[in-house]
């Protein structure tokens, strides 16, 4: 089976609230926009994301209750950039095998 991987940026911007992330997303097959595995890419010093915990390497399992496995990439940002300053996004995340909950309050965007 072809897996298809990209890095998509949430940049440090979430239209209009700052969440300060990115992503590596993994699909299951080259034109295939379902999702299999997003994890952290990366997070943005003194952003909200970083004061709520999110660290790189985080495999993100659901955004606010939201699968990642099985999910549209269209769906997940849809939420991700729906998220307006002084709402939570609230990711379900495994890290080091250990589940964990890292609610991020969305930031004004600059």
């Amino acid at each position: 089976m072809l897996l298809a991987a990209a890095v998509v940026s949430f940049a440090a911007f979430a239209a209009p609230a700052r969440l300060g992330f990115s992503v590596s997303v993994e699909t299951d097959g080259f034109f295939s926009k379902t999702l299999k595995q997003v994890k952290i890419a990366s997070v943005v010093a003194g952003a909200p994301a970083e004061q709520a915990g999110l660290r790189v390497g985080d495999d993100v399992v659901s955004i606010n209750d939201t699968p990642i496995a099985g999910t549209s990439g269209p769906k997940v940002m849809d939420i991700v950039h729906g998220v307006q300053p002084g709402e939570h996004l609230k990711l379900k995340v495994l890290r080091d095998g250990a589940p964990r909950v890292v609610d991020i309050v969305g930031g004004a965007a600059n």
